[in-house]
């Protein structure tokens, strides 16, 4: 693997965008005078810095991150009630959901790696909960391409269908 595939690829773990405009800038070749390509990677490499880490929350009262772009990506708040037990059965619902896989899990946080049906994609479900406010937070995001035909909001809608039928069976 050469050294441009290998930084590509951790672009792309990070954030798909970015990765992609590595790539235009290393495609420019000989086309561009130096100078302007050690610029843009600078401006990629500022971004890559400034944005931190986009589907992460790192302490205890931090929300999801807001959705950048609107048309691969789902955040909706659910007010509940009872904020523990409405979450761990968010979490059993998760759990038991097809082709998903929980990765990293606190007592207030999870996220799951999804695999879309046609295509094995892989998309980032996170759940949050907010006690202060009495909501849990959940987020679908694609990690490839603009747009994804509707995918994460169909996740949402059906871990909620789910989570209320489980709770009215109870």
């Amino acid at each position: 693997m050469s050294f441009h595939q290998f930084f590509k690829s951790r672009l792309n773990a990070f954030h798909p965008y970015v990765g992609r405009i590595f790539s235009q800038i290393v495609s420019l070749g000989f086309k561009v005078p130096l100078i302007k390509r050690i610029i843009a990677a600078s401006i990629t490499f500022l971004i890559l810095i400034l944005n931190g880490i986009p589907a992460s929350a790192a302490s205890e009262t931090d929300e999801l991150p807001k959705c950048v772009v609107v048309t691969h990506c789902v955040r909706v708040n659910w007010e509940v009630r009872d904020i523990e037990a409405s979450f761990n059965k968010a979490v059993e619902v998760v759990a038991n959901t097809p082709r998903t896989k929980i990765v990293e899990q606190t007592d207030s946080y999870i996220h799951a790696e999804a695999k879309t049906k046609s295509r094995r994609y892989t998309d980032d479900l996170l759940l949050k909960v907010l006690p202060e406010k009495g909501v849990i937070q959940v987020r679908s995001e694609s990690r490839v391409g603009i747009g994804d035909m509707g995918v994460n909001q169909k996740r949402v809608d059906d871990l909620a269908y789910r989570l209320s039928r489980l709770k009215t069976s109870d």
